[in-house]
């Protein structure tokens, strides 16, 4: 008897739990995304050792996988634009709408853009 729904919840709430006592920090943050795709190869099995492998099962085990891993990369791209922001208020409170220094902003915008490219 197959318990995916299950093991991908545990997975999850294991992964939630890291995460958490993460507080931000980015090496940990990866860590316990690295553990979320180990303890979901452990919940989905190989193709073969399905019996009755079809293309639905394969998209919705392959959907289940996709979507947590996304969650997981989300939380990291959102640690680092905590920092960039932090960053940001450690040198002046730059306005992004005033541009007031434009050096900064423009460090600031690219840092950004890196991080959607990373992440999102």
């Amino acid at each position: 008897m197959t318990k995916f729904s299950q093991q991908v919840i545990d997975c999850l709430e294991q992964w939630g739990k890291k995460s958490a006592e993460c507080k931000g920090e980015l090496n940990c943050l990866q860590a316990c995304s690295s553990e979320l795709r180990s303890c979901l190869d452990g919940a989905f099995p190989d193709a073969e050792k399905i019996e009755f492998e079809t293309d639905k099962i394969n998209y919705i085990l392959s959907s289940v996988f996709f979507l947590t891993n996304r969650l997981s990369k989300a939380s990291i791209g959102l640690a680092e634009l905590d920092r960039a922001v932090t960053e940001v208020l450690k040198t002046d409170n730059i306005s992004l709408d005033d541009k007031q220094n434009k050096e900064e902003y423009h460090k600031f915008k690219q840092r950004l853009d890196e991080i959607i490219a990373n992440y999102f």
